[in-house]
């Protein structure tokens, strides 16, 4: 019988999920600068452009949603990678801000929206019980490779010019993920014959099989509105600061090349907690890691206040990290959890058209709260009421019921 397809599965899901780094905000902030000057626009036009682009993508992740659980993962990979690659050397091809607004819905709504929640959804389809600790795994890996990006990317843009830079990035998306998915691509197991986690259930053994909701009916419990909030949170502050990367560093007094370095203690973060928080998933409380979650957001806008080269910046910036892995450790495996896996696409492609809606206003708040506050310290300070009031809301969330189903199918409420 043939092995467990499930782990090179995983590995191959982590690649594809690593190489939306040309379309995430830590993708597209070493290229801000040289696009503010080039294409002879203000920073609050390039925030705007990524708002319309984002927010543009983001609406197409439900009909991708529902296309992912009818066609399978295998077809909507192949060419969702084929059409990201044209995206982002067509991002290197921009002489105007229209230009730069079409580049942005399509490496956002393939990238960051489309490519993640595929790969995200392979995942979830091969594991259950194993499913945080598959997460935990992709997430460690996935970070880790994104952690090379701004440096990598700095680097091309430094040797090559940053058009060069977009089309290099376009060739490793193409060569590396679109043989790799035709190749060795699979929908779910039992189309191989194979099990979930690669356990076979004996013929003794009777497994209950979890709630499977249906996208109406997820959309009418308040849990999926807590968790879909809290991401959206996360999303939008985290872009946000993100985006505006450099001018807050350089605000708190670090250089260009500092700057560029505490990227790499918020990666560390963002890999310790998305193992840690995703492998915590089947283990404890919901409850308590959706908190917790919030928690290093809301200390991290709070630590601004101390931001200077050295201590004061790898604070910030871990605290960054470890709220932006906890919360895609979190929103990986707790739709699947809470809602089963039979529409876990659609329901994931509505929760993603509000995570990638909301990346889109991060920047432009931002842009705008430093116009208004004319000093980062106090935006930040405004900023960390967000994740307050978001940590208030994850107290009291409670696992998802379907109302007629029968009390012995149910796992009973978050403790």
């Amino acid at each position: 019988m043939e092995s467990f397809r499930g782990w090179g599965l995983l590995g191959l899901s982590t690649l594809a999920i690593s190489l939306t780094l040309p379309g995430q905000t830590i993708g597209v902030s070493p290229f801000t600068d040289h696009l503010i000057e080039d294409l002879s626009i203000s920073a609050t036009s390039l925030s705007t452009a990524y708002l319309v682009g984002t927010i543009t993508g983001s609406l197409a992740m439900p009909s991708i949603g529902r296309w992912v659980d009818r066609v399978g993962v295998r077809k909507t990979m192949l060419l969702i990678a084929t059409a990201f690659s044209i995206a982002i050397a067509y991002m290197g091809t921009v002489q105007h801000l229209w230009m730069l607004v079409v580049g942005f819905i399509g490496i956002r709504m393939l990238g960051q929206g489309a490519l993640s929640l595929v790969g995200q959804t392979s995942i979830a389809l091969w594991f259950d019980e194993k499913r945080g600790f598959a997460f935990g795994l992709s997430m460690t890996a996935s970070a880790g490779l994104m952690s090379l990006g701004p440096l990598g990317l700095t680097f091309l843009i430094n040797q090559f010019g940053w058009r060069w830079a977009w089309i290099f990035s376009a060739c490793c998306v193409m060569v590396l993920l679109v043989p790799a998915t035709w190749r060795w691509m699979v929908d779910r197991p039992e189309s191989l014959g194979q099990h979930p986690d690669g356990q076979t259930p004996s013929p003794n053994h009777v497994k209950v099989k979890a709630e499977q909701f249906t996208v109406s009916e997820a959309l009418h419990t308040r849990a999926f509105w807590v968790l879909t909030g809290v991401m959206v949170v996360s999303s939008a502050l985290i872009t946000g600061v993100t985006f505006h990367h450099f001018s807050l560093m350089e605000s708190a007094g670090l250089t260009t090349a500092q700057a560029a370095t505490v990227f790499i203690p918020q990666m560390l973060g963002t890999i310790a907690s998305g193992f840690v928080w995703a492998w915590l998933t089947d283990r404890t409380s919901p409850r308590l890691l959706l908190v917790s979650c919030q928690a290093s957001l809301l200390a991290a806008h709070l630590s601004y206040a101390w931001v200077k080269p050295g201590f004061g910046a790898a604070l910030y910036s871990t605290l960054l990290g470890i709220n932006g892995g906890s919360i895609r450790a979190l929103a990986s495996a707790l739709y699947p959890k809470w809602f089963g896996t039979d529409h876990i696409g659609a329901i994931r492609g509505v929760a993603t058209a509000f995570g990638v809606g909301a990346s889109a206003v991060g920047p432009l708040i931002v842009a705008v709260g430093f116009r208004a506050t004319g000093d980062y310290g106090t935006l930040n300070f405004f900023l960390a009421l967000v994740p307050a009031a978001a940590i208030i809301a994850a107290l009291f969330v409670k696992a998802p019921r379907k109302a007629m189903s029968s009390p012995s199918l149910y796992s009973g409420e978050i403790s």
